[in-house]
């Protein structure tokens, strides 16, 4: 997606970046009348920045101290007593799984790791090596103790990646910062995956977004959408692939075929009110497709979503754009 530049003002104004998350983390914040200083600006932006570091480090497993690699190493044998925020985080995962018909599920970890995802390539998986992945995924084989805080892995050899549910998680985290250090205009993104916008940018009603193709040099916008205290996602599996006999895969797995998911669907564009959710449905929409996307915004009017989908190689859009009144066109 496409951020507008921010636009000319009298207000006191930041951009600062961050790296964290193998991603780069972009803040824009206003002040107003109120708060003029750009230094309250900048401060409030290193807090937050902070937060996201630490996060990382709490649910990140490419390290294996985190909290998240010693629960995937250990939760298979007992019951693992994991800190507060991580249990929250296992609850709303298992949320999104059952929100999304189990197709948003974070035990993905061991199909990621068989298709090469983790750094390991050699041939695509066979038939019998896909079926053993399978067996070790699936949110409905966690236990969650909500009294005393364990997780529980039923089958050997689970793990969970939190790859679809991160960056908006940093960002919630985020703008939960800056919301308590008095800022209240701010465009704060991940890339170009997920974005938070707050409040408006001077003399605007919102925060304008292009949505482009995910391929091609196409310039001209599929759409353009306005957002306003939400968050927007969008998910694609050209992000990340890899490739076997010359055929590529995307990053993006369907855990009820353990295969990268094969549909239409070229991007998934989500906006909802936080970056968790955005992020997390962005996903799930990826691999339900436009009915599914459309029958999930019917239940949730707080939602909008908008797919890019490839009939005959022709690219055409769908959004669900109010309440989840859809309408597509070429």
């Amino acid at each position: 997606d496409e951020i507008d530049l921010p636009p000319v003002s009298t207000l006191p104004m930041v951009t600062l970046s961050h790296m964290a998350m193998s991603a780069e983390f972009n803040f824009l914040l206003y002040g107003d009348k109120e708060l003029v200083d750009n230094a309250v600006l900048k401060d409030a932006a290193e807090k937050a920045f902070k937060a996201v570091d630490d996060l990382e480090n709490h649910i990140t497993t490419w390290k294996p101290e985190s909290d998240a690699s010693q629960m995937n190493e250990k939760a298979a044998a007992a019951p693992f007593a994991v800190d507060p925020d991580l249990f929250r985080l296992m609850l709303t995962a298992r949320h999104y799984y059952e929100e999304s018909q189990g197709v948003f599920d974070v035990t993905v970890g061991p199909l990621l790791a068989l298709w090469g995802f983790y750094g390991k390539q050699g041939q695509a998986p066979s038939e019998p090596e896909i079926d053993a992945a399978l067996a070790k995924t699936g949110f409905k084989h966690i236990q969650l103790d909500e009294k005393a805080h364990t997780v529980f892995y039923e089958k050997p050899g689970m793990r969970v990646d939190f790859g679809g549910i991160g960056k908006g998680l940093a960002l919630d985290a985020s703008a939960d910062i800056l919301r308590q250090q008095g800022i209240k205009n701010f465009r704060i993104h991940s890339a170009t995956s997920s974005i938070i916008a707050c409040g408006n940018p001077p003399d605007e009603d919102g925060w304008s977004i292009n949505i482009r193709l995910p391929y091609g040099d196409e310039q001209k916008p599929v759409d353009t959408v306005i957002i306003h205290n939400e968050s927007l996602s969008t998910s694609s599996a050209q992000e990340r692939h890899v490739e076997y006999n010359g055929k590529r895969y995307g990053h993006i797995f369907d855990p009820r075929t353990g295969r990268p998911a094969d549909t239409k669907v070229k991007s998934a564009t989500v906006i909802a009110p936080t970056g968790t959710e955005s992020d997390a449905l962005s996903t799930a929409f990826f691999i339900l497709g436009v009915d599914g996307a459309r029958e999930y915004c019917r239940k949730h009017p707080e939602v909008r979503a908008l797919l890019v989908v490839d009939h005959r190689q022709t690219p055409e859009h769908v959004a669900d754009a109010q309440g989840g009144k859809a309408h597509s066109g070429a």
